[in-house]
């Protein structure tokens, strides 16, 4: 297929070159994806830090090899993306159980699973929009705000504290720690000295506060994650504080910053697409097939990388034993062939089922939870600030491509 945009490189290299660095790819990361899914689809990029991984971005492709049972994920994509050897930062990774193979990662993820069932995720549906209008009224006087700090990033982050047992007042520091986790481990940016150095220092501090707040439940249990993991710890032989300091990081990591970036760039979306934030003010109803469309429209979680156990007949081509696949979720869901105009917005759109929690073993533990938030804070915007609009003609993301997510984002109403 011919390359649809003659002001981009028309070479794979170039375009995925140009996708994974921030400076260069700027507003253009759609267009990127397009370019690269037209002249290349299924395409193994020259990329050495990455493993020289097999770059997917068609919807039909991810639906055939995610379903594939001889790719897995595990502790290999840690030794990607060039974010180093040793340290705290990567023992604290490898205790993750994101990164480990059944049956250790059907185990940890079993034991936390109970805080994200959809009973327990609804019964929080309260208090998440309690903590929703207690913001906008916080603000409303003011007229205008940095939408991701003062909104987007306090709703997520908030819950998940409350919901693991951190004081809220702790968010500044844990915000800087998951910042400088998420940073090091992008797939975007080669990794430097300086990364690396703050990369251990955000480890071993992290560590040290999850290990204060675990002394603290031994003797003053509560209701909340982290009491319960340590009740299971009792009967269970091999459960260290270190693996339980590895999954509340994980918590904390996984259960703000992406959900963060999709209020803000869910809000984004709509401010402009004036004709469907009109659409949505006239029938709220639309937030909950609305919250899957702003997910498949612009995703936060723009990849993920899984390996070969044996070899992979794929398109004419063989994926072979420890190969890495790397699917690009921002641009499978923006695929035309299998969306009518992918890079149209459209609440009412039918059918959606999109690739931005993943899918298998794998699949977003806080999707339900996510999926709450989104459609309480973004519902309640446009609901409570009829005049909301942007407050600036350039908009700033953030340096990640993995976790795409705005840095800033002025409004006003």
């Amino acid at each position: 297929m011919p390359a649809p945009y003659d002001d981009l490189p028309s070479e794979p290299e170039e375009i995925f070159g140009r996708i994974l660095d921030w400076k260069r790819r700027g507003p253009d990361l759609v267009r990127l994806y397009h370019q690269l899914r037209a002249v290349a689809p299924v395409w193994q990029a020259p990329v050495a830090r990455l493993g020289n991984p097999w770059v997917i971005t068609r919807y039909a492709d991810a639906t055939s090899l995610v379903r594939n049972s001889s790719l897995v994920k595990d502790e290999r994509v840690l030794g990607l993306s060039g974010i180093g050897k040793g340290g705290t930062y990567m023992k604290v990774l490898g205790r993750m159980f994101a990164f480990q193979p059944p049956p250790r990662h059907t185990l940890m993820r079993s034991l936390v699973n109970r805080a994200f069932t959809p009973r327990s995720v609804e019964a929080l549906r309260p208090r998440v929009q309690a903590l929703v209008d207690a913001l906008i009224d916080s603000l409303e006087e003011r007229g205008q705000m940095d939408l991701v700090p003062d909104f987007a990033f306090r709703v997520p982050v908030t819950v998940i504290c409350q919901m693991l047992g951190a004081p809220v007042e702790d968010v500044p520091k844990i915000s800087q720690w998951a910042s400088t986790f998420s940073r090091r481990a992008d797939e975007g940016e080669e990794l430097t000295p300086e990364m690396e150095r703050t990369g251990d220092e955000a480890a071993e501090d992290f560590v040290a506060y999850v290990k204060e707040l675990l002394d603290d439940r031994r003797a003053k249990p509560k209701d909340d994650l982290v009491s319960r993991l340590l009740e299971v710890q009792r009967d269970t032989e091999d459960l260290s504080d270190d693996d339980i300091a590895a999954t509340t990081i994980l918590l904390f990591q996984a259960g703000h910053e992406t959900t963060a970036n999709m209020i803000a760039k869910g809000t984004l979306a709509l401010l402009r697409h004036p004709e469907e934030l009109a659409k949505l003010r006239a029938h709220p109803e639309l937030m909950e097939n609305g919250t899957e469309e702003l997910l498949r429209y612009d995703t936060s979680v723009q990849l993920s990388t899984k390996f070969a156990t044996e070899e992979i007949p794929h398109c004419d081509r063989v994926i072979r034993v420890g190969d890495p696949v790397t699917l690009l979720w921002g641009a499978i869901n923006r695929d035309p062939d299998r969306y009518e105009d992918p890079d149209r917005l459209d609440l009412s759109r039918a059918d959606i089922d999109h690739y931005s929690f993943g899918m298998g073993a794998h699949f977003c533990l806080g999707a339900s939870l996510a999926r709450l938030e989104i459609r309480h804070a973004i519902g309640t915007l446009a609901q409570r600030l009829p005049g909301l609009r942007l407050a600036t003609d350039a908009v700033e993301y953030k340096p990640h491509l993995h976790l795409h997510g705005l840095a800033t984002l002025p409004v006003a109403w």
